[in-house]
């Protein structure tokens, strides 16, 4: 498994503020679905049907079952027992080309998840800005405003996360860092680094179980 993502990682932030957003937006719709209804009526305040307040409670469990599982699919909340290190899952048995190729496996799952978070969030952005300049009432104005500036603000952010803030090889120190990633281009160079780094890495693995081997002979001789 791969190690716990820490909680000042943009990645995790990105991911903890849109599920955050989900379930602020989810609370209202309920605990007070009829008070939305009466408030969003274009001839006055007037009484939600029961079907009106029906709609309004499966949409605010639809978006506290998207933040849940949006948390899941980033890794943000671990699944399958505790999560531990890199160095204690290869000792625990296994090549670290097999570790290697599952923590990568779950690194494209939660950039994957994150996308689309920030496609929504970016439509829904878009949605609340046609509706801004079209709405005649002062109450919906305001919150279209709010519903605005948090889902573009959180688009910002996730497309920021998304480009700049990922792996450490999506990042360069130097002009000519072999290390930086080709994203979204192709990066020969960067891919012949990360394969003598796992080369690397199975080596010291090797390595490491002689002396150990080693050490046991000698303890039983």
């Amino acid at each position: 498994m791969s190690s716990s993502p820490s909680p000042s990682d943009p990645f995790t932030l990105y991911s903890t503020l849109t599920s955050a957003w989900s379930t602020l937006q989810s609370l209202p719709l309920l605990f007070t679905p009829r008070l939305i209804v009466s408030l969003c009526a274009t001839d006055g305040p007037r009484r939600a049907t029961a079907f009106e307040a029906y709609l309004c409670r499966t949409l605010g469990l639809t978006l506290l079952a998207l933040a849940a599982s949006n948390l899941v699919f980033t890794g943000v909340i671990p699944v399958g027992g505790a999560r531990v290190t890199f160095a204690e899952d290869v000792a625990g048995g296994g090549s670290v080309a097999d570790k290697v190729a599952e923590e990568r496996k779950a690194k494209d799952v939660g950039r994957a998840t994150a996308t689309i978070a920030a496609m929504f969030q970016a439509l829904a952005a878009f949605y609340l800005y046609t509706q801004l300049f079209s709405s005649t009432s002062t109450g919906i104005s305001f919150a279209f405003s709010a519903g605005l500036v948090g889902n573009l603000a959180l688009f910002c952010f996730g497309t920021w996360v998304l480009l700049f803030a990922g792996e450490p090889g999506r990042r360069s120190k130097t002009g000519a860092d072999k290390r930086t990633s080709g994203f979204p281009f192709e990066n020969r160079e960067s891919a012949r680094e990360k394969k003598k780094e796992s080369k690397e890495r199975e080596k010291e693995k090797d390595r490491e179980g002689k002396e150990k081997r080693k050490s046991i002979l000698k303890s039983r001789s």
